[in-house]
């Protein structure tokens, strides 16, 4: 079966065994959706199309000028077949063409094209741009530059926000003797990450992790390593620590993240001043 459940018969001349609808499933499948984090790469099956088309030309060896051209030819066949459905076309060519290229193939003309098209779409799109691949971030910073820690021309993900000066903080009920008070969490489920306030020893109050140990798979705590001389200004550490709000987070600690997530149609908002 094909990857979406139906075999095609192509003639034995065609090296690309995809429709155009096809390719736009996949390029939404791993780059679409609500998320400036989509799954990117990730999408079983994509090795079906390298496979067919190494079948059909029956299996030139690597490095010949037969492998190169098997190469030359699907990289067109891809390109003719996305311009039938633009833009998410683009981006699941650009998909399939990656999972067959080395990253000397890569640098191919034809490549660099379909390449520069899809990330295009994918900053119209509102994808941050930390869920590229880093060849594909190298190639938008060679034709694009950079600013600062990131491409120019590609919007953060992370939006910059005031968190309360020093001496107008907001109220809080101070962290008691001995309490233990729940921070954030990095998820609903009972296996999430959660992080706790409490006091110590030495009179200082401390962040601490209750997670599963990777290493083990055993849940544990330990220390985070923040840490400050009173419940507020501990607050502004944590937030500064933790850059952005995770899943859920103490109302507390809301006002200290000095950044916040965007949503994907923030991030589309943002990239339209590049357009």
């Amino acid at each position: 079966m094909g990857l979406f459940g139906r075999d095609r018969k192509q003639p034995s001349s065609r090296l690309l065994n995809a429709s155009a609808v096809d390719l736009a499933r996949i390029g939404f499948a791993a780059f679409g959706g609500d998320s400036p984090y989509p799954a990117g790469f990730q999408l079983a099956g994509l090795d079906h199309f390298a496979l067919f088309a190494l079948e059909t030309a029956n299996y030139p060896a690597p490095g010949t000028s037969a492998y190169q051209e098997v190469q030359n030819r699907f990289l067109g066949e891809l390109v003719s077949t996305a311009e039938q459905s633009q833009p998410w076309g683009v981006i699941g060519a650009f998909c399939i063409a990656t999972n067959f290229l080395t990253d000397e193939q890569r640098r191919a003309p034809t490549f660099l094209d379909l390449m520069d098209d899809a990330l295009l779409t994918l900053r119209n799109d509102g994808v941050a741009y930390p869920a590229l691949p880093p060849f594909a971030l190298r190639r938008w910073e060679e034709v694009h530059g950079s600013e600062g820690p990131g491409p120019a021309e590609w919007p953060s993900a992370l939006e910059s926000l005031a968190v309360p000066a020093v001496g107008a903080e907001p109220p809080t009920v101070d962290l008691a003797k001995g309490e233990s008070r729940r921070m954030t969490s990095d998820g609903p489920g009972g296996d999430a990450r959660v992080t706790y306030a409490q006091w110590s020893t030495d009179g200082q109050v401390v962040a601490i992790i209750d997670g599963v140990d990777l290493s083990d798979g055993l849940r544990k705590r330990w220390g985070l390593g923040v840490r400050a001389d009173s419940y507020t200004s501990f607050l502004r550490e944590l937030g500064d620590r933790l850059v952005s709000c995770p899943w859920w987070a103490h109302e507390d600690l809301q006002p200290y993240f000095p950044c916040r997530q965007r949503s994907r149609n923030d991030m589309r908002k943002a990239a339209q001043v590049f357009r």
